[in-house]
C-alpha cells in the first residue's frame, strides 16, 4: 500500500497571520522548538473548521489513548512505513525516541522481524496490517487483541489505525514536506522490498 508521493508540496502552509485567533489557540501545542506550527498543521489550516475538529479527535489518540505509548508508536510507523508517508514517520520517529525505543525496535517492527517484540507488540502490529489490509480482523486475531487488551484499549487500536491511515494520506495526496532532515531514514517495509525485488 505505499503511497503516490507528488514530487512538490500541492498546498503550501497556511501562514500563520492569516488564522483565526480560535485556530491558533487550538494549534497552540503544536509548535515546533522554534516556534512554527508544524508543518502538517499549518497546511490543514486551509480548512480552519475541520482542522480545529479533528485537533479534538487527534488530542485523544495522541495524548489520552489507553495503549502503551511505545506500542503505539510501533503501530504508528508501521502505517507510516507502509504508506511511504515521510512526515508522520519522522515526527514519529522522534516521539518513539523520546519514548524509550530504540531504533533497531523501531526498524524490526517495520521490517516484520517481530520475534524480538513481545507479544503485545506482536499482536497490535499484526492486527495493524489486518486493518490496513482488510479493514478489519478475523475471529483469531480478535481472540488475541482480547486476551491482551480491554475493550477501550481494542477501540483505541481502531481509533488510531483509523487516524494515522487519514493523516498518511494527506501527508502523501498534498506533499506535506519532512522539516529538516528525517530523523531515520524511512525504508520499505520487507514485504514491500520483496515486491521490488522481484
Amino acid at each position: 500500500m505505499p503511497g503516490e508521493v507528488p514530487e512538490k508540496a500541492r498546498l503550501q502552509p497556511v501562514d500563520e497571520r492569516e488564522l483565526h485567533e480560535k485556530t491558533l489557540a487550538s494549534l497552540a501545542p503544536y509548535r515546533d522548538q522554534d516556534g512554527r506550527i508544524y508543518t502538517i498543521w499549518a497546511t490543514l489550516a486551509h480548512h480552519e473548521d475541520a482542522l480545529r475538529r479533528f485537533i479534538v479527535f487527534g488530542n485523544h489518540v495522541l495524548g489520552k489513548n489507553t495503549l502503551p505509548l511505545p506500542s503505539r508508536e510501533l503501530m504508528i510507523l508501521r502505517i507510516a512505513a507502509r504508506a511511504q508517508a515521510a512526515y508522520e514517520w519522522d515526527q514519529h520517529v522522534r516521539i518513539a525516541r523520546r519514548a524509550g525505543l530504540a531504533d533497531a525496535t523501531i526498524l524490526a517492527a517495520v521490517n516484520g522481524e517481530w520475534d524480538g517484540l513481545d507479544e503485545l507488540d506482536r499482536v497490535l502490529l499484526t492486527a495493524t496490517d489486518s486493518l490496513l489490509d482488510r479493514q478489519g480482523v478475523d475471529d483469531e486475531l480478535w481472540g488475541r487483541l482480547t486476551a491482551h487488551l480491554s475493550t477501550e484499549q481494542i477501540i483505541d487500536v481502531l481509533y488510531t489505525v483509523g487516524q494515522y491511515l487519514t493523516i498518511a494520506t494527506v501527508i502523501n495526496t498534498l506533499g506535506v514536506r519532512v522539516e529538516g532532515e528525517l530523523a531515520l531514514p524511512l525504508p520499505l517495509p520487507a514485504d514491500q522490498q520483496k515486491e521490488e525485488a522481484a
